[in-house]
């Protein structure tokens, strides 16, 4: 396997990880749920990897939120915070 495959390997594991452990804004981490979030990483990957902006990553987020689970409670800030955290992933 070649470096930029592994590291995409990698990169895909920490934004899935993150997403299960830390985003998890429907809670299913407390009920050992596991893949509950595995369609939305393969986007964010590509996301990260072509540099977009914070504000670009956090939309994504918030319509993953409302439009996608269907809640519409979550405060801009949690957007924010979640993007910043997944584009520091770049660099592991």
């Amino acid at each position: 396997m070649s470096q930029n495959n592994e590291q995409a390997m990698d990169l895909y594991d920490h934004v899935y990880t993150y997403l299960h452990e830390t985003w998890d804004p429907i809670g299913v981490k407390a009920f050992g749920e596991n893949g509950e979030y595995a369609s939305y990483t393969d986007d964010i990957v590509l996301m990260i990897i072509r540099k977009v902006s914070i504000n670009q990553l956090a939309n994504h987020l918030q319509s993953l939120v409302e439009d996608t689970i269907g809640l519409e409670w979550y405060p801009r800030n949690f957007h924010l915070e979640s993007a910043y955290d997944l584009l520091e992933l770049r660099g592991k």
